[in-house]
């Protein structure tokens, strides 16, 4: 863990990790892959990553170019190899995006803090949190609804979870501070609880421990599953479209797709979850690396 008061800017983030390669002596060659928080700065950061691996690589190739010119036929036609080997290097340093922050980022795509009925209820777990209505939460042993953060992730489901959960208490309350009333906010308690408590389970499990990449591509289908379910809710299609959409570009990354083609709950023989060109995809990558398998 390096700890930094800069700016963290694309630039200076590629120095931090190049940095601490050498402390331990280890060449960026041996970067298989990089975790993100989808950050455009560490996006970025990878990219820059790349680039400098590919000069490193370019600057081996061209010292033994001379070798090479030499044992070359001089009438065979001329190859462009480091433009041949550039796209190859692009693939040497796998970005792979922190799958429990893509999930979080899937459930904003459908409300996050500009919705009109989370700048309400924020506004009112706020304001209940005044000394004039602490008798009332006493008497009832009720708690104060927490108010999120962007920080913490599930903050607005458990604002809206201690809404619900006490929803009996704070129809009372409202009798008596018509200022607390929620008439106008039920309505996205219940929906929004009932769409999107699948997502808060997962993200609970996959923080309560380390989860491998497999084993949340298990905990994100069975998510689907459990939202596809919930009928008759405004928000259920729009988020079964962003988990699905961010689920396929997360599988799209080589890193990703080498860790399913491990596990045999997707490669199996005679599964079909990988294409044959994903399969010889991941097979050449394996035997580059001296790496052996049994192909299912």
């Amino acid at each position: 863990m390096v700890e930094v008061k800069q700016s963290q800017t694309a630039a200076f983030l590629k120095t931090k990790i190049l940095d601490t390669l050498a402390e331990y002596n280890v060449p960026i060659e041996n970067i298989f892959s990089v975790t993100v928080d989808n950050g455009a700065n560490m996006v970025a950061a990878v990219k820059k990553l790349r680039q400098e691996l590919e000069q490193a690589l370019l600057e081996k190739l061209d010292d033994g170019n001379e070798d090479f010119e030499k044992t070359t036929d001089e009438h065979e036609p001329e190859r462009d190899i480091s433009a041949e080997l550039c796209v190859e290097f692009q693939e040497r340093i796998n970005l792979v995006r922190c799958a429990v922050h893509t999930l979080q980022l899937s459930i904003l795509d459908v409300v996050n803090k500009s919705h009109e009925s989370v700048k309400g209820l924020t506004e009112l777990a706020r304001k209940s949190k005044n000394m004039k209505y602490q008798t009332n939460f006493d008497h009832h042993n009720a708690t104060h609804p927490q108010i999120w953060c962007q920080t913490r992730w599930g903050g607005i489901f458990e604002m809206v979870e201690a809404f619900k959960t006490q929803r009996t208490f704070f129809e009372q309350l409202a009798a008596q501070f018509p200022e607390l009333d929620l008439t106008n906010h039920w309505k996205f308690i219940d929906d929004y609880y009932e769409a999107f408590k699948p997502l808060y389970i997962c993200t609970k499990r996959m923080q309560a421990e380390h989860v491998s990449l497999p084993d949340f591509y298990m905990l994100w289908l069975r998510a689907i599953s459990e939202v596809r379910k919930v009928t008759g809710n405004q928000f259920v299609p729009g988020l079964l479209t962003s988990l699905n959409t961010r689920l396929t570009t997360l599988r799209g990354s080589r890193a990703f797709k080498m860790a399913l083609f491990l596990d045999p709950r997707f490669n199996y023989r005679g599964s079909k979850f990988f294409s044959p060109e994903e399969k010889m995809e991941i097979m050449v990558i394996y035997c580059s690396n001296n790496l052996t398998f049994h192909v299912c």
